[in-house]
């Protein structure tokens, strides 16, 4: 196997002419993300259909115009399973790519293994053999052995074959498009995930009270602030669940806020001032808003409903040959069923509308389920010793 290993600032003009000129770009990346503030990339690993570049994100001065030219909307850009290289992207040119394809959803929307791992995807598809000698390696350090290169080589060889083989597969049974919006409407997911604020994310953090979470917010930001300045994790600046017993203890005395299990060894007594601060500017600041306010008012779903209507999603995706796991969660039944109890009326551009009811997924799942719980139609046991056992009929 032939590949190119950049890692010189005057290589890359030629690696930026050769991809310029590509319609299509296989995209891999390896980072190491468990100490520092943001994953850091190491190597990336870009293919045409006729040649291979390993770019030394570490011995390259800058990849700026290597990024732009990347995310050019004018070029297919391939990946399995591609959130880290959608946040790579996007946080060096503040762009996501216009023509996306990931091999791995691809797959799961044809009623293949979803999420399946790059090897399964290159046996099952191609016959091919992936190695995972170099799974743990550390992509830091330099040199970078032959095994590693070659390691990083074989993710993206076959990536240009794949989009091929699956891009035929998705037309003949006219779900395309349906891969290209889900990817559309990905992307704007992680984008927006990268733009939140992470407090909101805390488990338990939905069960404190408004004036908790100002102080939870408060206590965030100071923890970002530090870790960001330090290029750390931020959990090791001050755990997740230690914000959320400070936001619901409420006190800025340092007395004790000191006591607290976890604040109160010596590493932390010349923090306590800060976060006392911190507390303090929670309590008497504003209250947040939430994503999760919309959502407030909505009925909670009977949980047999729920589970009911749950496998009758199983049913239909397994029917329509795609996974469940990419139509939606049991969440999203829940949010769905609830919106159905409320009686709601609400035009699909609201965040309250159920994910179920948009595009294809309304097609497929979301009006095929509201007859079921309409009563209109039903799912009932047809050849129990099947892997699939139940059918659907009218009433």
């Amino acid at each position: 196997m032939h590949y190119e290993l950049i890692d010189r600032d005057e290589q890359l003009p030629a690696v930026l002419q050769t991809l310029q000129s590509a319609d299509l770009l296989g995209l891999d990346t390896e980072f190491i993300a468990e100490d520092s503030f943001k994953p850091d990339l190491c190597l990336l690993q870009i293919a045409t259909r006729k040649r291979i570049f390993l770019i030394d994100a570490i011995r390259l001065s800058s990849l700026d115009e290597l990024w732009r030219c990347i995310v050019d909307p004018s070029r297919v850009i391939v990946v399995h399973a591609g959130r880290e290289e959608i946040l790579f992207a996007y946080r060096a040119t503040n762009q996501t790519f216009r023509q996306l394809f990931d091999v791995q959803l691809a797959m799961g929307m044809l009623g293949g293994e979803y999420p399946a791992a790059y090897g399964k995807l290159l046996q099952r598809l191609l016959g091919e053999n992936a190695t995972k000698g170099e799974t743990r390696t550390d992509w830091r350090r330099r040199p970078l052995s032959t095994a590693q290169l070659e390691y990083a080589a074989l993710d993206v060889l076959h990536l240009p074959q794949l989009y091929d083989l699956l891009t035929g597969q998705l037309q003949a049974v006219n779900r395309t498009q349906w891969l290209s919006k889900e990817l559309e409407v990905r992307q704007a997911g992680l984008v927006e995930y990268e733009r939140a604020e992470g407090w909101t994310r805390f488990p338990g953090v939905q069960k404190l009270t408004g004036r908790q979470m100002a102080i939870a917010r408060c206590i965030w930001q100071w923890r970002e602030e530090r870790a960001k300045h330090k290029n750390m994790p931020a959990r090791r600046v001050l755990r997740d669940d230690l914000i959320i017993e400070l936001a619901r203890r409420g006190s800025a005395d340092q007395r004790r806020i000191a006591h607290i299990r976890g604040l109160h060894h010596s590493g932390f007594q010349r923090f306590l001032p800060e976060i006392a601060q911190c507390i303090e500017d929670g309590l008497s600041g504003p209250v947040p808003d939430t994503p999760w306010s919309s959502e407030n008012g909505l009925p909670r779903p009977p949980v047999l409903l729920q589970q009911f209507l749950t496998a009758a999603m199983s049913y239909l995706c397994r029917t329509h040959g795609i996974s469940p796991a990419i139509v939606g969660t049991s969440d999203d039944v829940s949010r769905l069923a609830a919106y159905w109890l409320k009686g709601q009326q609400l035009p699909p551009d609201d965040p309250r509308f159920p994910n179920l009811l948009r595009g294809w997924r309304a097609e497929m799942v979301g009006n095929p389920l509201y007859e079921i719980y309409c009563g209109k139609r039903s799912l009932y046991v047809h050849k129990p010793g099947d892997e699939m056992p139940l059918a659907l009929c009218d009433v």
